[in-house]
């Protein structure tokens, strides 16, 4: 009589303890992958808002970099409150910039504050040495200062503080004028973003026309 061996000689097998070892060594490698897997997962989550985040910040940074240059424009060109030093910028004056240095001021006739002669001096640029939010002697000029202009900030997704700016004095020479018959304006703006961390600086170069330019 023929007998089949083969269930017993299987159960004899599964009941051996190497079995039983291999098959937890295997469980713990699979748990581990998958664990590994779900930290890689929420890693690059987490780096992508991050990267998010800060691109948002950057944006709303340069957005508000932008609006100071604009302010800084009405500044120069034709500001209409109080407070406004329009009066001040003239293609062929130089009255308020102060040599190789930013100067202060912020009532008339003596609102120089922000006005710099200093596109020609040796070094490092103004703009990336002077320190744009110093509580004391800030050199550069805040948002709104001599046009009246509001600006939001603190809350929200706002700018943690105002945009600043500063204003270059640059030698021009027009066709048919003489060598620095006539000067134009750089001005350098920061903005910063809900975090404070995050700034933006932009650059712009204006030149103001008196009323013979306009006429042409």
């Amino acid at each position: 009589m023929h007998v089949n061996a083969q269930p017993a000689l299987r159960a004899r097998l599964a009941d051996r303890p190497g079995a039983r070892g291999i098959a937890l060594i295997t469980a713990v490698i699979m748990l581990l992958v998958i664990t590994l897997l779900a930290l890689a997962g929420a890693r690059i989550a987490i780096d992508t808002k991050r990267s998010s985040r800060n691109q948002r910040d950057f944006e709303i940074a340069y957005q508000a970099a932008e609006a100071a240059l604009y302010d800084a424009e009405i500044d120069i060109k034709s500001a209409a409150a109080p407070q406004s030093r329009s009066s001040l910028f003239a293609k062929d004056s130089l009255t308020g910039f102060e040599g190789g240095a930013c100067n202060t001021g912020t009532k008339m006739p003596s609102a120089y504050l922000g006005l710099c002669d200093t596109f020609s001096a040796a070094g490092a640029p103004i703009w990336d040495t002077i320190d744009w939010t110093a509580t004391s002697d800030n050199r550069t000029v805040e948002y709104g200062t001599f046009t009246g202009r509001t600006f939001p900030t603190g809350s929200g997704l706002s700018p943690s503080r105002k945009p600043r700016y500063l204003i270059e004095l640059v030698s021009y020479k027009a066709s048919g004028e003489a060598v620095n018959a006539s000067y134009m304006y750089r001005v350098t703006a920061m903005g910063f973003g809900p975090n404070d961390s995050t700034r933006a600086v932009l650059q712009m170069v204006y030149r103001k026309e008196d009323a013979a330019d306009a006429a042409h």
